[in-house]
């Protein structure tokens, strides 16, 4: 009995340690992954690393240069607020500079996020429209 518990534990703990749907996080692009907003620091907007989007704006940064960005399903603002998917594309216009083309509930849209800092758990960017 003891013996199949023990087994039973290490296999649960072998399941629930390795995940399909983990985001690694690329030590060579740290823009990469997914990021969800948490706080604003007066003009710099904060997000923070996540594994999946929550209900909250957001961006992920993909390696082909697409990337979704989570926002306001409508103009709409007050709560109780829903959030969509939009799909678009991204570039690096310089070392710190972002171009960023997506369609959202409004049309297709262009803007730039300057990169003020970033790491392995926080981004924190200046949104220029």
């Amino acid at each position: 009995m003891k013996k199949i518990f023990i087994l039973s534990a290490a296999c649960c703990l072998l399941l629930t340690s390795c995940s399909k749907d983990e985001i690694p996080i690329d030590k060579d692009n740290l823009l990469l992954g997914v990021w969800n907003y948490s706080r604003a620091e007066n003009e710099v907007f904060v997000y923070s690393r996540a594994q999946a989007f929550s209900q909250c704006p957001g961006y992920t940064f993909r390696s082909d240069g697409s990337l979704t960005e989570r926002n306001l399903a409508g103009f709409c603002a007050t709560p109780p607020v829903s959030y969509s998917d939009y799909q678009g594309r991204w570039t690096f216009l310089g070392r710190n500079l972002v171009k960023v083309d997506v369609s959202n509930y409004d049309g297709p849209e262009t803007y730039t996020i300057e990169i003020k800092s970033v790491n392995s758990d926080s981004l924190k960017v200046i949104r220029n429209y």
